[in-house]
């Protein structure tokens, strides 16, 4: 069973309208992409400030890419289409430049498509309460043509390279 599923389960007993509302947005999501062929769907990979830098993976935000339209990458090897850095702290913008200097980040699709974001909203991927803000903003980020949440600017910005 799919993590959403879960929280919808769970959260059926505890309060009923909010499991409709975020089972109809999931589903929204999915049933917008389902007709989208699959090269459509970027492969991504996420960074984690926190970790210095390490590729952020887990079951919860591989669903929450799929569900937005991507596909996970676990290494930077995999050359990323898109590259999302999720930041932690103000120290970030300083040590960009080391980061996306790095051979492996300038050699990246994500890099020549100047397709490198940051999330900056300092829960995502916390807590499950946000399972569908966390999947809106990525939704957003990897498939702009179909989604508008205007999170952009608030929960995560596009880092212009050039």
């Amino acid at each position: 069973m799919a993590k959403y599923e879960e929280l919808i389960e769970a959260l059926k007993s505890i309060n009923p309208e909010e499991a409709a509302r975020l089972e109809e947005e999931i589903d929204i999501i999915i049933h917008k992409l389902k007709f989208l062929p699959v090269e459509s769907f970027s492969n991504v990979i996420l960074l984690n400030q926190q970790e210095d830098f390490e590729p952020y993976t887990s079951t919860a935000i591989a669903e929450k890419v799929k569900i937005a339209g991507g596909s996970l990458m676990e290494s930077l090897d995999s050359n990323p289409d898109k590259i999302i850095i999720i930041q932690r702290d103000e120290s970030l913008y300083s040590t960009l430049p080391l980061l996306l200097s790095q051979p492996v980040i300038i050699h990246s699709k994500a890099f020549a498509n100047n397709a490198i974001y940051i999330i900056h909203r300092s829960e995502f991927d916390k807590k499950d309460t946000d399972y569908l803000s966390d999947t809106e903003i990525l939704a957003e980020i990897l498939q702009p043509k179909y989604f508008f949440y205007g999170r952009d600017g608030i929960d995560w910005v596009k880092f212009e390279i050039n």
